[in-house]
């Protein structure tokens, strides 16, 4: 049955469902193409044009825009990550496997190990931000039932830390639990599980996954008189230092 562009929108809204943000291409294949010019120092043409499949939807305008703003410093988008626990266990953390990529591309493998995360709007309400990802990526089907968990998101969210990762500012805020919570359930993340930190294996999690998880276990978000703290990920440390020394 047709359903025009005003129906669908009136039909999320039924649904209570927020609306996406960013791009159109995934956040995914624009840190995998990073990490492999940091990691490994192959041009990034190299990459583009002879590795990247052709369901690629990024460009390479766009990876080069990116690569501009990491060497000056400066981030042009926002995200969120959310690190979720149970009441009891803080260092147990919600982890999915990303099952977005083409099992056959050299930008990582399908499934590698991610926190729930995506994009987010610039100044849009951070309780619509968190309710985004975890309506994409934590409970999916408790949305299509119209049972989603609002309670969840707290009234006024506290970020613990901010983290660029690329040309993203990602705004890190940690949810709890309650004893009863939906099912969990996504489309994008397969074998969502609370996993010890200790047990994580970070060479087969997403770029920023490690710099992340490092800044909450090591509670350096406590406490932040001049503001939220901002930390660089590993990965624009490594393409600043490049910067400096150009692959040739």
């Amino acid at each position: 049955m047709p359903i025009s562009f005003a129906g669908y929108a009136r039909l999320l809204s039924k649904f209570g469902v927020v609306k996406s943000a960013g791009p159109n291409s995934k956040l995914s294949e624009s840190l995998y193409i990073l990490s492999l010019l940091a990691n490994y120092k192959i041009p990034l043409e190299r990459i583009y044009h002879q590795h990247a499949p052709h369901s690629l939807q990024i460009s390479t305008n766009t990876l080069h825009r990116i690569l501009h703003y990491i060497r000056l410093g400066l981030t042009r988008r926002q995200g969120v990550v959310l690190i979720i626990t149970s009441l009891n266990e803080p260092y147990k953390v919600l982890t999915g496997n990303d099952d977005s990529l083409n099992s056959q591309s050299i930008m990582g493998k399908k499934g590698d190990l991610t926190l729930p995360m995506g994009h987010s709007k610039i100044g849009e309400n951070p309780q619509d931000s968190i309710a985004r990802i975890l309506q994409d990526e934590v409970f999916s089907q408790s949305v299509i039932k119209q049972s989603f968990p609002w309670e969840i998101i707290p009234v006024h969210p506290q970020p613990l830390v901010n983290i660029n990762i690329a040309d993203i500012c990602i705004t890190v805020y940690k949810l709890e639990l309650p004893l009863n919570h939906p099912r969990f359930s996504s489309f994008k993340l397969k074998n969502l599980q609370l996993l010890d930190i200790d047990r994580i294996n970070f060479n087969e999690a997403r770029p920023g996954i490690k710099d992340i998880l490092d800044a909450y276990t090591s509670n350096s978000y406590v406490e932040f008189r001049n503001g939220i703290p901002t930390i660089t990920s590993e990965l624009n440390s490594k393409i600043y230092a490049l910067a400096q020394e150009p692959v040739k």
